[in-house]
């Protein structure tokens, strides 16, 4: 490429605003134009010509500044803090990223958090918690399969993540991904010899339902709060007669009276040393007598204290899962990724100077890193300089650490599988290796026995064969890892065979790991490019065009050569007169130049568009007094040039501008707002919210498909409350419920009511209320929603367009009905009416019609709180059909009686109070059995009452299906041969969680569980021994009554939350939408679709 020419220009291209040439020949143009029968003379001594000359000048100085810098144009003056600056200036870093949303995007997150090394997310592909099926004939959601229709497959909600993390090493602790502990102790073969073995235990991941949290064991600073006193090992067995392969039972002994111990079972073992000195220990292991002493720091303590640091590092990351999970997507499992363990053996040719240890190293350390490669973090600059797109560079979430390129994401994928020529191929360019033979790859599994039909999978393959010459498959969601102890190498120098020192290797090996392990270190200044900074150059200093006429004109700062008479005074003031338009037209434009930072500034205090010069000030323009009134001042000038409606006009313009610089834009939601002078009230409240939305811009854009967490609420809600410009009290009303929140977590926990029209075929996914689905309820009852369905429906075209497009999403305007005045007006008058045709006085009289009416609202007035403290209570749910207004009768009855006490205007109530209690629970019974009694409140406190559940019980990882298996084992042997415990398993928890729900669903269930709930959880299983598998002759009394107590200790304790979730549910399937008066609406239809005006229409014209 030509390098560019330093040299200046004979004739440089100028704008049209700095070419003086132009400007000045274009003026003589229209001169001649406009005057030429009387001004002939255009030569620079004319004063015309010279006055235009200066002009043009002055204009060449204007266009000079307009072409700076525009970071120069909008700096703030001297004086200003930078950091209060309100131009829309927002970086890279803020607007280029984004909340999660891919599985890369995940991954970066995670491992740019501390102690993560690597991280895989993955879409749960089966059931996380629960299933259920379609029951088309009651046309609900059950957790048993139809009778009726075959092949109905079981659904469960989509949306739902599994995520796997390999961890940092510690410092202290070292790899926290190895579950392995090792112990070498010597072996006497005889009073002159000692031989060493080495035992590596492969320890089990922490079980907390057995043993507790970790974190009770260990303090907040990683020291052991609780000691291990003693380890005890027991029976020791070995595995099929091998004398190297062992299982054994470890119990820990933890040094406090009420601490039980911890016991791991079936622990396997394996020993590695000569063959002498194993066969020496085998007796010795296998009989346990051991120094079991000493393993309480070679084992127990390292393995409390790693799985305390895994506890806190996978706690942490669900808190940041759970502050970035999208709208209707949750975390089904949180776990560390499971390995499998891959040896290596081959043949390696080296040079003859080659140092065989070195290589070795070398060789281990490339196979770890091709198993398990590492992913880096680069720093802005360096990918800057390496040519990286800006755009390619920030994409995905922000980081601490730097930055992740998608390359080397993608390569630490987890693999499906190995390639030997993969590894051959990273091998061979180790400085000193030659080639490469007999390179061969077999899986361990966790015992560390080589497994089988994994090897050169395919056609006509040996399903025995267990040693990869080609590929080796590796288990899905699994992390290969070398095997170092299971590994080997032989090295060839000219032909020769040689062996390694191990210990040289071993340090050499530890060496290489901590020259490539790269720290994380926190660069928050160096994340992010700078936003533009200008220079303040003053871009509205004006010096006047008459100063710069030649000094015999007499409208310099001099003014008039002295002496001078009264006729050339007059002539000059004469003069700057004239100028004074000129200067006044100039004087603004600078001025306008010099406010440009203003119109695009997000301050709320800008007040004007248009900008004017105040000329009337002597030390600008001398002798401007004797030209220009007082009254002529700044406001003045500014309220010729600009209407405050102009003015709202106008700055609407630049924020709509802004705003569709990123792309967004605001619902003009003042076209449907009515009443006096709202045109302008709503250009006002426009602006407002417009300048709310640019604000809050780069959280709500980066942040538009996070959903709800404890902290804060889906960033949909204020996105549709910026862009339909809602009150602040209306968006504090708008609720986003995901339905996947609402989802069962185990079998008899509450479902969503669906419609399935009573059949598989027309049902259309309804069979699915969860996934990828939600209902944003909005304050039906707020005015002006309440009466203007035109604004209605621009909000809901506004909803519609921010709800995520993989979304369903209902809208629901609801009411939050409170009792009416016209309510108690209706039922005064007609119990009024009663009380003059039945009642009778002390004196036998008719009473009078205000007695009537005021003993009317007397005898109302007194029932009303006693309903409502009723409905408030929520009793009356306990009750159903035709019961209801039995109980509303006898609650009326209790509370008001004797009647005598309210009203005393009639005295006969032992022949009317019957009726008057009629005429109460007639006229109550309505707002009790419609239920939308304050529906919104009512729901929003049980929907935050449901938020609030501890996220460990709101997620609890394949509980579900962890409790179908112990079923399983414990029906194994139990049931007849020809039945599958597994399918029996899952039969059994299903007929289970039918009756459970429904038992939950019966009046008075909620205290009766509530008090007893083992008791409650017992009568269930007692029911369901009637019932298919559980009526199965083969179970025993005391095989039923050990399941029974299986059943009791997982369901007995989420009965609380399970009828949480069941309140939850049965609100929503309560909320409707409300409409103005004369709408018509079809009230069959779940989503309300197309509701119309009668005004709106021919029917109401």
């Amino acid at each position: 490429m030509p390098e560019k020419s330093v040299t200046i220009p004979k004739e440089p291209k100028r704008q049209p605003d700095q070419n003086f040439t132009l400007l000045r020949h274009q003026g003589i143009e229209l001169i001649e134009r406009m005057s030429s029968k009387w001004w002939t003379d255009y030569n620079s001594h004319d004063p015309g010509i010279t006055i235009l000359e200066a002009l043009c000048y002055a204009i060449t100085d204007l266009g000079y500044r307009i072409g700076w810098n525009v970071q120069d144009l909008l700096a703030d003056p001297p004086g200003k803090d930078a950091a209060k600056s309100t131009q829309p200036f927002f970086t890279a870093r803020q607007t280029l990223t984004v909340n999660p949303l891919t599985a890369d995007d995940f991954r970066r997150l995670l491992i740019d958090h501390d102690g993560v090394r690597n991280a895989w997310a993955t879409p749960r592909k089966s059931v996380c918690e629960s299933y259920w099926y379609p029951d088309f004939k009651e046309d609900r959601l059950s957790f048993l399969p139809s009778v009726l229709k075959k092949n109905v497959s079981a659904i469960w909600p989509l949306g739902m993540w599994d995520i796997h993390l390999q961890f940092e090493t510690h410092p202290e602790l070292g790899d926290l991904n190895e579950r392995k502990a090792t112990y070498t102790l010597a072996v006497e073969t005889d009073p002159s010899q000692s031989l060493f073995v080495t035992l590596e235990f492969r320890l089990p991941e922490w079980d907390s339902e057995a043993w507790g949290q970790p974190s009770g064991y260990v303090d907040s600073d990683g020291k052991l709060l609780k000691s291990v006193s003693k380890v005890s090992l027991k029976n020791a067995a070995s595995s099929a007669g091998q004398k190297r392969s062992y299982t054994v039972d470890i119990e820990l002994f933890i040094d406090n009276e009420t601490q039980p111990s911890i016991v791991l079972e079936q622990v396997p073992v394996s020993l590695y040393g000569t063959s002498t000195a194993i066969k020496s220990f085998g007796a010795a292991f296998e009989s346990n007598s051991f120094f079991e002493q000493e393993l309480v720091q070679a084992l127990a303590e390292p393995f409390i204290l790693k799985s305390a640091a895994v506890r806190q590092i996978m706690e942490q990351v669900s808190a940041t899962l759970q502050s970035h999970r999208n709208l209707c997507e949750e975390f089904c499992s949180i776990k560390p990724i499971q390995v499998e363990e891959v040896a290596v053996c081959a043949d390696i040719v080296v040079a003859a100077d080659a140092d065989i240890e070195q290589a070795l190293a070398s060789v281990l350390f490339t196979i770890e890193n091709h198993f398990n490669p590492q992913v880096p973090f680069h720093s802005l600059q360096e990918l800057l300089d390496e040519g990286v797109a800006v755009d390619e560079i920030f994409e995905g979430p922000m980081l601490n650490h730097g930055f992740i390129r998608q390359d080397e994401l993608d390569e630490a994928q987890l693999r499906q599988g190995l390639r030997t020529s993969d590894i051959i191929n990273e091998l061979v360019e180790i400085d000193g290796i030659i080639a490469v033979r007999n390179l061969r790859l077999t899986r361990l599994d966790s015992t560390g026995k080589a497994v089988s039909g994994v090897a050169d999978t395919g056609t006509g393959t040996d399903k025995d064969k267990v040693s990869a010459e080609w590929t080796l498959k590796i288990s899905d969601n699994h992390l290969p890892v070398l095997s170092i102890e299971n590994s080997a190498f032989t090295f060839y120098k000219n032909e020769l065979p040689f062996t390694a020192d191990f210990l040289e290797v071993r340090d050499t090996l530890n060496l290489l790991r901590g020259q490539a392990e790269q720290l994380k270190i926190e660069q928050k200044s160096v994340l992010d490019l700078p936003a533009p900074e200008g220079t303040w150059r003053n871009p509205g200093d004006y010096s006047p065009v008459q100063y710069e006429l030649p000094a015999i004109y007499g409208t310099g700062p001099d003014g008039v050569r002295e002496p001078a008479t009264e006729e050339r005074r007059a002539q000059v003031k004469q003069l700057k007169t004239y100028l004074m338009v000129f200067e006044q037209l100039l004087a603004n434009a600078y001025s306008q130049l010099a406010n440009a930072r203003h119109l695009f500034s997000l301050d709320p205090g800008v007040e004007q568009t248009l900008f004017v010069k105040d000329l009337n000030h002597e030390e600008l323009i001398r002798g401007v007094s004797d030209i220009l009134k007082a009254e002529l001042d700044a406001s003045t000038l500014h309220s010729m040039v600009e209407s405050d409606s102009t003015m709202q006009e106008r700055r609407n313009l630049f924020l709509d501008h802004l705003l569709a610089r990123f792309g967004e834009r605001i619902t003009d939601y003042a076209l449907h707002l009515t009443g006096y002078d709202g045109k302008q009230k709503s250009a006002a409240q426009l602006i407002k919210d417009k300048l709310t939305l640019l604000s809050a811009l780069p959280s709500l854009s980066r942040n538009r498909a996070r959903g709800l967490n404890s902290e804060e609420e889906a960033v949909l809600k204020k996105r549709i409350a910026l862009l339909a410009g809602m009150a602040e009290e209306s968006e504090e009303k708008i609720i986003i419920v995901e339905h996947l929140l609402l989802r069962p977590r185990f079998h008899g926990d509450a479902l969503l009511e669906v419609c399935l029209d009573g059949s598989s075929a027309t049902s259309c996914g309804r069979q699915d209320p969860y996934s990828f689905q939600l209902t944003v309820i909005m304050p039906g009852w707020h005015a002006p929603f309440d009466s203007n369905i035109d604004l209605r429906r621009s909000i809901e075209r506004t909803i519609r367009q921010e709800i995520p497009a993989h979304l369903l999403g209902k809208i629901c305007w609801i009411d939050n009905q409170e009792y009416p005045s016209s309510e108690r007006n209706k039922f005064v008058e007609l119990l009024t009416t009663y009380l003059r045709k039945k009642g009778k006085t002390a004196g036998n009289a008719m009473p009078t019609i205000t007695s009537a009416s005021n003993g009317a609202g007397l005898i109302h007035d007194a029932a009303l709180p006693v309903v409502t403290a009723w409905l408030e209570s929520g009793e009356y749910r306990l009750y159903q059909g035709g019961t209801v207004k039995t109980a509303l009768r006898e609650l009326l009855s209790e509370k008001l009686d004797p009647l005598s006490a309210i009203y005393g205007g009639v005295s006969n109530y032992d022949t009317i109070a019957e009726d008057v209690f009629e005429y109460l629970t007639d006229h109550f019974i309505d707002l009790v059995t419609d239920d939308r009694w304050h529906l919104h409140d009512r729901f929003t406190e049980v929907w935050n009452a449901w938020l609030t559940v501890p996220n460990e019980e709101h997620q609890a990882p394949e509980r579900s299906n962890d409790f179908i298996e112990q079923v399983r084992k414990a029906m194994i042997g139990k049931i007849g041969p020809w039945l599958d415990p597994a399918e029996t398993a899952r039969q059994a928890v299903g007929q289970f969680g039918e009756l459970f729900s429904k038992a939950l669903n019966q009046p008075g269930a909620k205290s009766e569980s509530l008090d007893d709930p083992k008791k409650f959880v017992g009568s269930v299983f007692d029911t369901a021994t009637g019932y298919e598998p559980l009526n199965n002759r083969s179970l025993s009394d005391s095989e039923k009554q050990q399941l029974k107590e299986l059943f009791i200790d997982f369901y007995a304790p989420r009965i609380e939350q399970s009828l949480l979730l069941r309140d939850v549910v049965s609100m929503l399937a309560r909320l409707r939408s409300i409409y103005p008066s004369a709408t018509l609406h079809d009230c069959k239809e779940g989503n309300d679709i197309n509701p119309v005006r009668l005004d709106s229409t021919m029917l109401g014209g």
